[in-house]
C-alpha cells in the first residue's frame, strides 16, 4: 500500500462533461508520467456538483515532482477552468460515519 490522494472538486455550473474529460486526462497523464500507481483510479459523485478523484502516488516524492511537471500542471489548469479545489470537510455527506458516494468511470 502506497500514499492515497483525494482531491475534491465543486464543479463549475454546465462544466461537468468537460470537467470530467480533465479528470480522466488527469489520471492518464499522471499514470504515463509515472506519477501514481497502476492502483485503479476512481471518480467518485458527492451531491450534484461535487466529485472526488482518488489516487495512489507512485511513491512518496511524487507528490513534489507532479507540481513541477509541465503536462501536469497544463491538465491541472485545465480542471481549475472547470472547478473549484475543496477540502474534504466541504464534500457533501463527508461529515457522516462511513460517507458513500456514487462511482464514476474513470476511464
Amino acid at each position: 500500500m502506497g500514499l492515497i490522494a483525494i482531491g475534491a472538486y465543486r464543479v463549475h455550473e454546465g462544466h461537468e462533461e468537460l470537467f470530467l474529460e480533465a479528470l480522466r486526462q488527469d489520471i492518464a497523464v499522471m499514470r504515463d508520467e509515472g506519477l501514481i500507481s497502476d492502483w485503479p483510479a476512481m471518480i467518485l459523485k458527492a451531491g450534484t456538483d461535487v466529485f472526488l478523484q482518488v489516487v495512489e502516488w507512485a511513491d512518496d516524492d511524487a507528490p513534489a515532482r507532479s507540481s513541477n511537471n509541465e503536462r501536469v500542471m497544463a491538465v491541472w489548469t485545465r480542471k481549475r477552468t472547470h472547478s473549484d479545489y475543496l477540502s474534504l470537510a466541504q464534500v457533501p455527506g463527508a461529515d457522516r460515519l462511513f460517507p458513500s458516494f456514487e462511482e464514476i468511470p474513470a476511464s
